[in-house]
C-alpha cells in the first residue's frame, strides 16, 4: 500500500454506523453498533468474565430487552475452541448469523524472540492466523443453520506491505509455510515484522475459503489505522513521540469509526468480499498476492492450514473444497 493510498484511506469521510454511535476498542465499538440492531441474542467469547460481565450490565440497562451470553475462550488455548460448540449447546445456541473475528495480537516493536502458545505454535500465528479458521471452521455447523450466515475476519493494511521472503522462500524449496513460522529456534523471526505478515496469512486464508464455502458470506475487514490498545505492547521511544505520535494524532480514527467498518459489513453485505473498507466492498492492495508466487503460496498455505486444523479437530474440515 503506497502512502498516498493509506492517506487517502484514512481521511476517507466514513458514514454513520447502522444504529449507532460510541467508544474505545474495536470490537467493544462494535458490540455498541450491534445492540442498536436488537439482536435475538448476543454470544460474546471472551477471555476476562469479569470485566464483559460489566460491559454488558451496562449495555443491558440501557437496552433491557437484550439478550446475551458470555463464554470463556482463550485463542492461546485450542481446547477451549474445540469444546466451544459443546458449551454453546448447553446454553441452548442452535444457530449463529453472524460470526465476527475480531480477536487479534500484536507483539509489539522490541527485538525479541518469538514466544511460543501451549499448543506450540508462534503466539501471533495461532492468534491472528490459526484460531480464526479453526474456529470458524468448528462453528459451520451453528452458521449453516442460518439462512444468510456471515463470517467476518478482522484484516489489515499492513497486509498489503508485509515481508513476503519467508513464504517465498519456504515455496521455492517446497518447505511447509506453516512450519516455517513455527520454528523453535527463531530465527526467522522479526517481532516488528510479525503483526504485517500475519495478516497478509490470514488475508491468503480469507481468500481461499470463499470459493470453498459457498453457502457462507465470508467478508475480510479491515478498521484501518485506529486507536485502541493494539499497541499495549509498543516502547514508545524518543523517535515515536517525535514522529509517530503526530502521524497518529493526524490520521489515526477513532475505535468507533474503525468499528463502523464492522457494523457496516454485518449489516450491508449480501455475498463475500475478499476486502471491506471505508464501510463498502474494496480491494486489497497487495500486489504480491495476485503475483504468481502470491497465488501459488497462498494455494499452498491454505492446503497446509487445511491439513493443521484436521489434525487439531478431526472432521471439521468436511464438506471444504480445497
Amino acid at each position: 500500500m503506497t502512502i498516498w493510498t493509506f492517506l487517502g484511506r484514512q481521511w476517507t469521510v466514513l458514514p454513520p454506523a447502522p444504529k449507532g454511535d460510541y467508544l474505545k476498542g474495536i470490537g467493544l465499538e462494535s458490540l455498541k453498533h450491534l445492540v442498536q440492531a436488537s439482536p435475538s441474542k448476543l454470544i460474546l467469547c471472551v477471555r476476562s468474565i469479569e470485566a464483559t460481565e460489566k460491559i454488558l450490565g451496562e449495555l443491558q440497562s440501557l437496552h433491557p430487552d437484550l439478550k446475551a451470553e458470555i463464554v470463556f475462550l482463550d485463542l492461546c488455548d485450542l481446547n477451549t475452541i474445540k469444546v466451544l460448540p459443546d458449551e454453546l449447546r448447553k446454553r441452548g445456541v442452535e444457530k449463529i448469523d453472524v460470526l465476527i473475528n475480531n480477536a487479534g495480537a500484536n507483539p509489539g516493536n522490541a527485538n525479541k524472540p518469538p514466544d511460543f502458545t501451549k499448543d506450540k505454535y508462534e503466539k501471533t500465528f495461532q492468534i491472528n492466523v490459526l484460531s480464526p479458521l479453526l474456529l470458524s471452521l468448528i462453528l459451520l455447523p451453528f452458521l449453516r443453520e442460518s439462512p444468510t450466515p456471515k463470517i467476518l475476519f478482522l484484516g489489515s493494511g499492513l497486509h498489503a506491505s508485509a515481508d513476503v521472503k519467508l513464504i517465498e522462500s519456504s515455496l521455492k524449496d517446497n518447505k511447509s509455510i506453516v512450519g516455517a513460522f513455527n520454528e523453535k529456534d527463531g530465527d526467522w523471526y522479526n517481532n516488528k515484522q510479525i503483526y504485517g505478515i500475519s495478516k497478509l496469512l490470514l488475508q491468503m486464508i480469507t481468500r481461499s475459503l470463499i470459493p470453498s464455502l459457498h453457502d457462507i458470506n465470508i467478508i475480510t475487514v479491515s478498521p484501518g489505522l485506529a486507536i485502541t490498545n493494539l499497541g499495549r505492547d509498543f516502547n514508545f521511544n524518543l523517535a515515536f513521540y517525535i514522529f509517530g505520535a503526530p502521524f497518529m494524532l493526524l490520521n489515526a480514527r477513532s475505535a468507533e469509526k474503525g468499528a463502523r467498518n464492522v457494523s457496516s459489513a454485518v449489516a450491508l453485505a449480501d455475498q463475500s468480499y475478499d476486502y471491506w473498507a471505508e464501510c463498502g466492498p474494496s480491494y486489497s492492495e497487495s500486489s504480491w498476492l495476485s503475483s504468481g508466487n502470491g497465488i501459488k503460496a497462498t494455494k499452498a498455505f491454505y492446503k497446509e492450514m487445511i491439513e493443521e486444523v484436521e489434525k487439531i479437530s478431526p472432521g471439521a474440515t468436511k464438506g471444504l473444497i480445497v
